[in-house]
């Protein structure tokens, strides 16, 4: 019995390791974009990064880590039953609870850790965590300050430099604008200026030399107060963090706390903090039940070999996890009892494993135990037809693939057409399974996420439907490359394991020619996804965006327009408004700054209540307003009801809208990151990201030229080391995405060298490998 244990062990262990970092690894790309943020444009450093790593981590092991579990054990018995392995210890006389002892003691040790991370880590990394963000929010700008761009990292001041001395890290041209109690406002300009922290880390001293100051209220014209300076110190005060004197939300909660709420709290608290403390419980219990529906559900008779066990195991997990949100949700509402919505999914599913136990004794097959009667037997064989049609059709349109691609015969291809139609069955149904797992995942994920605030809105079920609808072109775009890789990683690697590419080598055929269909379908994956990208991602972001305000309570929003208040004219010449109507043309609280460049002064100060432009003249009409000489003709003072300005900036250089690129298609980027420059914003980020529109999408490209030789080189191992390998690969490969793009938008790399590094440095890598093969 030791040696069939051992058989089982080694049989579940591998794919439940690989399974557990395939969905880590799905659920954490979440995050990627905000850990590389946080590394560069923060300026945090790695302790803080790999701080936040081990906090978010326990919040997402306590769901993949039994998960990984049930993937494990059904892929590692799918294999022992489609082998007869499982009919040869059976006719030796061992019975299934023989079977069940070694997969119940790995399923003890699930369920220990998950306890483990429930009770201890997990309220411990959620409330370290919203500490450490709110600390990271509340530091200082320490990063070297981008010259020609608004900086609003400084509480309640915007400031802008001209430029930067890179040597001495001295500002040149400085201004500075804030909101001073009472109404007032104050405008600085400096020939100088730097900024440095306070002893005590509370506050920063901004040191400006060479310049003026501008007191002033816009509502009263006559106090307004200019003042020289030689130096000048102005000091910040940075916000305390005192997230620690909110209420602690029942998931920042330990254990202690939860038992103490049921005795102290108020009644609504004490019932949240119940059935918060009876899921914590309740969850790592799930991978004993994981245990049970893994070995019965996997030793019954089937045909589908690993692939049936990872579509088993994803349906029995989402069962678990949906019955588990669902009710824990409920049950902290006080729409049902605690015990019954915490522990809901143990007991369907509990009860599920008792009756799959007793018909997996009996060798009945898993459509038996389902469909046991004659509608539901119906109900089965028209499913049975649907798939066999569905299969007709996939390997008819492999044929026709290998048959287009043979009529190009003035290239002289020479295409096996049988051996394509092969290939590419093999590669398209690894990758549709790999991507409906991970995109599954991903889904699950959003859903806890989305939970909360879709109770507390009252949305419909209809609601979150279609968000997820509009949310998929997201999610395709997303983990296609991942999945490209991984199955590029198993086709080849399963063809190099039962020597299939031996005979075809003893045929002639070399490597490269039984990767051209790879190849071929990979680039037509490319080109889909850049149409994707530029007709399909920006409508389908902004309705899918729209749609998670109202799951969240939030009103409505027409994409993103937050009304920029500051921007750049012509000829020295800076706006300042409270509102401008695109559709009218209208200003609200306008003001106008004329600067005299090099000396740091004002020029000349205009300002508005109200600015309507006139298209038959082509001027601006100001009105309600007052304009202050202060210049040569220094204290000159005027008011005024109306008055025309015919200036070089019509309405639609201020009817830019402030929108999200992946809300834009290519061209529609190209042209606001050209309106914007004129604005003095910042664009770094916004070139990364027009130029990632088309390298993005070549990533699924560059996946298949470096998954080919890694899955000859580690073929023999099997198709689960190539998944291992596959996901680290990606994992590097993300990675260096983030920090490329993350250094492109700070201005440490060029854009284009940011968006097409990557690309660049694991495709001349992958070609290398490639073309030293032994074909």
């Amino acid at each position: 019995m030791r040696k069939i244990h051992r058989v089982i062990y080694q049989e579940i262990i591998p794919p439940g390791l690989i399974a557990l970092m395939v969905l880590t690894f799905v659920v954490f790309t979440r995050e990627f974009g905000r850990l590389t943020e946080l590394l560069i444009r923060q300026n945090a450093d790695t302790v803080t990064v790999l701080k936040v790593v081990l906090y978010i981590l326990p919040s997402i092991l306590v769901f993949t880590l039994p998960m990984s579990f049930l993937v494990g054990t059904l892929v590692g018995f799918s294999r022992l039953s489609t082998e007869s392995e499982v009919v040869a210890m059976r006719a030796g006389g061992i019975g299934l609870r023989q079977i069940l002892r070694p997969v119940l003691r790995a399923g003890l040790l699930v369920a220990v850790a998950t306890l483990v991370l429930t009770v201890h880590f997990w309220s411990e990394g959620n409330w370290k965590l919203r500490l450490l963000r709110h600390e990271i929010g509340m530091r200082p700008m320490q990063s070297q300050l981008k010259p020609r761009v608004f900086n609003e990292d400084l509480p309640g001041k915007l400031l802008y430099v001209e430029d930067v001395d890179l040597r001495s890290g001295l500002w040149k041209g400085v201004f500075l604008a804030d909101q001073l109690p009472e109404g007032k406002k104050r405008v600085i300009l400096a020939g100088r200026g730097e900024l440095l922290p306070a002893a005590d880390g509370n506050r920063l001293q901004l040191a400006l030399s060479e310049g003026s100051s501008y007191l002033f209220d816009p509502g009263n014209a006559s106090d307004y107060g200019v003042s020289q300076f030689g130096t000048l110190a102005v000091s910040i005060d940075l916000p305390a963090a005192r997230v620690w004197d909110r209420p602690k939300r029942p998931g920042d909660k330990t254990m202690g706390e939860l038992w103490t709420d049921l005795t102290t709290a108020a009644p609504e608290v004490r019932t949240e903090s119940n059935a918060e403390f009876q899921r914590r419980l309740a969850l790592p219990l799930s991978a004993l039940i994981f245990a049970v529906l893994g070995v019965t559900l996997g030793i019954t008779p089937h045909r589908g070999g690993r692939g049936y066990g990872a579509i088993t195991s994803l349906v029995v997990a989402f069962s678990y996890y949906l019955l588990f949100a669902t009710g824990s949700k409920l049950a902290s509402q006080g729409a049902i009892p605690v015990w019954i919505g915490a522990w809901s999914g143990n007991l369907v599913l509990g009860g599920a494993a008792v009756i799959v136990t007793r018909h997996a004794r009996r060798g009945t097959s898993f459509a038996g135990i389902l469909f046991n009667n004659r509608i539901s037997a119906l109900l089965f064989r028209r499913l049975q037809k649907a798939h066999a049609w569905v299969r007709d059709r996939a390997g008819r349109l492999a044929r026709m693939m290998g048959g287009w691609l043979g009529s190009f015969s003035d290239v002289r291809l020479r295409m096996a057409r049988v051996i394509d139609s092969y290939v590419l069955r093999l590669f398209s149904s690894n990758l549709f399974l790999t991507l409906l797992i991970c995109a599954a995942m991903f889904y699950l994920f959003t859903f806890f996420e989305l939970l909360d605030d879709l109770f507390a809105s009252q949305s419909s079920s209809g609601l979150l439907f279609e968000y997820f609808f509009f949310l998929a072109p997201h999610v395709v775009m997303l983990l296609v490359p991942i999945s490209v890789l991984i199955a590029t990683l198993v086709t080849f690697g399963l063809l190099e394991k039962t020597r299939q590419t031996v005979a075809l080598k003893a045929c002639g055929v070399s490597i490269y020619r039984i990767a051209v269909p790879v190849l071929a379908l990979t680039l037509l994956v490319c080109s889909f996804l850049f149409v994707l990208q530029d007709y399909v991602l920006p409508y389908s972001n902004q309705k899918q965006d729209s749609l998670r305000h109202l799951i969240k309570g939030r009103p409505a929003q027409t994409y993103y327009q937050p009304g920029r208040n500051w921007i750049f004219g012509k000829n020295n010449r800076l706006y300042n408004y409270n509102y401008f109507d695109t559709e009218r043309r209208l200003f609200g609280e306008l003001s106008i700054y004329e600067i005299t460049p090099g000396n740091g002064q004002l020029l000349r100060h205009t300002h508005a209540r109200r600015a309507l432009w006139d298209a038959d003249k082509g001027n601006w009409e100001l009105r309600d307003g007052w304009r202050r000489e202060l210049g040569l003709e220094k204290g000159g003072f005027a008011r005024y009801q109306s008055l025309e300005l015919s200036l070089p900036e019509a309405p639609d250089y201020f009817a830019q809208e402030v929108t999200e690129s992946s809300k834009m298609t290519y061209l529609q980027l190209d042209r606001y990151v050209s309106e914007l420059q004129q604005g003095g914003f910042e664009v770094d980020h916004l070139k990364t990201e027009l130029y990632e529109k088309i390298s993005f999408p070549l990533v699924s490209f560059v996946m298949v030229l470096l998954g080919i030789p890694f899955a000859f080189s580690i073929g023999r191992k099997g198709a689960l080391h190539g998944v291992a390998l596959g996901v680290f690969l990606g994992i590097v490969y993300w990675g260096a995405f983030g920090v490329f793009g993350v250094l492109g938008g700070s201005g440490l790399l060029s854009p284009l060298l940011a968006a097409w590094g990557p690309n660049l440095l694991f495709g001349s890598c992958s070609v290398v490998l490639f073309l030293n093969l032994r074909t």
